[in-house]
Formats: structure tokens, sequence, C-alpha cells
């Protein structure tokens, strides 16, 4: 069974009471995310997620036909410029889901006729000291049964998240883009790859194609992405203020 590993993770094994009994996570676990510069993002997350980063969406690796929301964290390559000294996010600033969840994630796998979410943990995110990760009697531990509830809301959010992007897709709405600024401290900077709703032909729909995005509660989400664009400027604010920003960044 071969699993894709998800941004930010080494690699993924299934998580067995028997096998990882004695583990423990590693503190300071959001480390893992310093060298991501987008992280995805479910739909229900935007509002909240609106209010910090740029939400753009992007090809998905697996099929370039589809798309993926993703919270743009970064302009340079491997830099995130929500990640403080010491490994922790930055204060104030809302968490995406798929930076909690680490090192846990929910795999699809087939069961017969029906898929299946099969618990997988990032070795990485275990150690010899730490949280414990089961009890003594091998039940999960806190920190487990907080992210197998979060797997479950993340599996409730996906259908949402996908029929959006499917929603986009047939209604031609998303078109390319790219962030462009010359900041007065360091070089210009350019990133790329990244789609976008067009305003114009959302204003084009016609009554029944915009109720029903209203009636799917799609329609509160692409306000919220086209918003957070405006992010942008905190996003190279931020980067100006640690260190002047190189060029041409393909993202």
């Amino acid at each position: 069974m071969e699993i894709a590993v998800p941004p930010g993770y080494s690699r993924l094994v299934a998580l067995d009471s028997r096998q990882h009994r004695k583990q423990k996570l590693v503190p300071q676990r959001q480390r893992f995310a310093a060298r991501l510069t987008s992280v995805p993002l479910m739909a229900a997350e935007f509002v909240q997620a609106a209010r910090h980063y740029p939400i753009v969406f992007a090809a998905d690796t697996k099929d370039s036909t589809q798309f993926v929301p993703l919270a743009v964290t970064g302009l340079e390559q491997d830099i995130n410029l929500f990640m403080e000294p010491g490994g922790v996010w930055a204060v104030g600033q809302y968490l995406p889901a798929h930076v909690r969840c680490w090192p846990f994630y929910g795999a699809h796998v087939r069961g017969g006729k029906d898929s299946e979410i099969l618990i997988c943990v990032d070795p990485d995110g275990l150690a010899v000291d730490g949280e414990e990760l089961f009890d003594a009697e091998g039940a999960p531990g806190a920190a487990l049964r907080a992210a197998q509830a979060l797997i479950r809301d993340l599996e409730a959010a996906r259908g949402v998240t996908v029929q959006l992007c499917h929603e986009l897709r047939r209604l031609d709405l998303l078109a390319p883009f790219e962030a462009h600024a010359l900041p007065k401290q360091g070089r210009e900077w350019r990133v790329h790859g990244m789609f976008r709703v067009d305003e114009n032909r959302l204003n084009a729909l016609d009554a029944e194609a915009v109720q029903r995005l209203m009636r799917d509660g799609m329609l509160s989400r692409i306000y919220a992405h086209l918003m957070s664009l405006d992010n942008f400027k905190f996003l190279m604010d931020r980067a100006v203020a640690r260190r002047p920003v190189s060029s041409n960044m393909e993202h």
C-alpha cells in the first residue's frame, strides 16, 4: 500500500498500538512546518485563515486538472514567515489544521468496496522523551485522542473542500496569477503557480449559479478567499522585517 506523503511530512507509517506503545511525541511539533511556504487548507478554515494569510488555489500535484486551496506562508524558498525562533508558530495567527495534525495523518485505504481511514504517523514526530502516545493499558493518550478527533473533523470537511474546488473549475472561475512587488528594502519578488477566483467571471454568473453557490455555502468561502489576497502586503512586510527578499521564487 502506497500512501502519498503530505506537505512537510517526511514519510508515513501506520500507527500501531503495539509497535508504538512506548513512543512519545517530540516537543515543539509545529517546527515541522518551518520550510513550508504554503499550507493546505480546508474550506471550513477560509474565514479564520483569511484574517492572516493569502488563500490561493494550486493545481493538485497528483492530478493537474484538480485544484487544492492553500494558505501562503512564505515568499522565499523553504522559509515559513510564521515560524518564530524556537520552532513555534507566530502568536495570534490562525494555526491551520494541517499543522495542528502533525505528526498524525488520516490516509484513505480501500477496504472492500469502501474507503476507510487509516491513522498514520510521521516517524520524525516520535521520540523517547515527550508526551505519551498511549497510556499503560495501551489506550490512546490525550494528544492522540485530540489528533483522532481532528482527523475526523478533517475528513468531514474534505468533501466540502473537494466540492468547492470542483465547482470553481466547472464554472471556469479560476484564473492563474502571480504576486509581484518591489519592496523598499531588498529585491523584487514574484510568486508563481497560483490561481485565484476571477471576479469578472464571478460577477457574470447567472442567478441560478449564484444561488447554488449561496445555498451550498460556497459563496462566503469565495469572498473570504478574495479578501484574503490583500494579505500579500502583510506577508511582504513580514519578509522585509526578517530579511531582504530574494527574487523570482517559483511557488
